[in-house]
């Protein structure tokens, strides 16, 4: 019942909206619809580099209206936001997060639809190929590769056997990163100790039940679990359980490292295929998803972290990387 009040609350705030916004051929502004998943440092970082990108461009706000609308992870609500999106046929739709693309995508085959923050396209059925996707959907993706994730945790913990993998059981990213971790686990002889959630109320319990089984603990990029970091860093600070996560701010939160992306570049990069699109320099079928090469990849640790949970920083790491704690 609660979830039926809050769509139909959504829909009257959004159509409300809708009905104040004059159409792009009547005001003569560039409509940039925006749909984020739910409210993440990585995710909100992605669409500032978005709108910086435009504005560079000449895309200023004088320019361009964006309608951006987020349901804070809350299924029911992102696909009434997406459909009145849609409904309002703005020229360019930026979708933050998998979910948010997926939701777009059953909206709408016409409007050119850029993602953000996703990690696989072609695995979860946003686009027919990689290189040439073929429909309305293109974007960035944040994937780094799984070899270099275990690199890193080979580097700290170089005796390491047994390890833990968390992940939210709905997050697409998260299924596909964890099928890409145990086949690299695989080819190096370590066990991976798998457990899910299907909401944050089981972040705690579940925390626990790796107290003692495993030599260290992976959580790829997963955003319910990224908003439910400080719940991880008490069980692992409390049980001296290195934490290495697939996104650069949760070592902000307290994992003790990761090999990321800079999400605000990503943005950046996205926003620059959205003047290509807005110029009509190129069509959204032919635009090949961007990848952020290998070798632009950071190697992020928090120092605080290493001390609290008596793990030693690697001199090759701490020479290298980037200690988050001293920001």
């Amino acid at each position: 019942m609660k979830k039926l009040i809050l769509t139909f609350l959504v829909l009257i705030l959004l159509s409300g909206c809708g009905q104040e916004e004059k159409p792009a051929s009547d005001d003569g502004l560039v409509h940039i619809g925006v749909l984020q998943l739910m409210e993440h440092e990585s995710l909100d970082q992605a669409y500032e580099g978005f709108k910086a990108a435009l504005n560079d461009a000449g895309y200023d706000e004088t320019k361009v209206s964006y309608n951006f609308q987020n349901p804070n992870n809350d299924r029911s609500a992102l696909a009434t936001m997406a459909a009145v999106l849609v409904n309002e046929e703005p020229d360019l739709i930026l979708a933050i997060g998998t979910g948010a693309a997926q939701a777009l995508q059953q909206e709408s085959t016409e409007i050119p639809i850029l993602g953000t923050a996703i990690t696989d396209y072609l695995e979860v059925g946003l686009v027919e190929d990689n290189e040439r996707p073929g429909g309305n959907i293109s974007g960035s993706s944040d994937y780094v590769d799984m070899a270099i994730q275990m690199d890193l945790i080979a580097e700290f913990v170089p005796d390491i056997h047994d390890i833990g993998l968390l992940y939210t059981s709905s997050e697409q990213n998260s299924l596909v990163q964890a099928e890409a971790m145990k086949a690299e686990c695989a080819k190096r002889g370590w066990d991976v100790n798998e457990k899910t959630i299907s909401d944050l109320t089981m972040v705690n319990d579940t925390m626990m039940a790796f107290v003692g089984e495993i030599d260290a603990l992976y959580i790829p990029t997963d955003n319910p679990l990224a908003s439910s970091m400080a719940s991880v860093d008490i069980v692992a600070k409390e049980n001296n359980i290195p934490v290495f996560v697939g996104w650069t701010s949760g070592v902000n939160d307290g994992a003790l490292a990761s090999v990321g992306i800079n999400y605000y570049d990503l943005g950046y990069s996205t926003g620059l295929n959205a003047v290509k699109l807005l110029n009509e320099e190129v069509v959204i079928s032919e635009l090949p998803i961007y990848f952020t090469d290998s070798e632009s990849v950071e190697i992020y640790y928090n120092g605080e972290t290493a001390s609290a949970i008596k793990v030693a920083v690697p001199e090759d790491i701490s020479s290298k990387g980037i200690d988050l704690s001293q920001n």
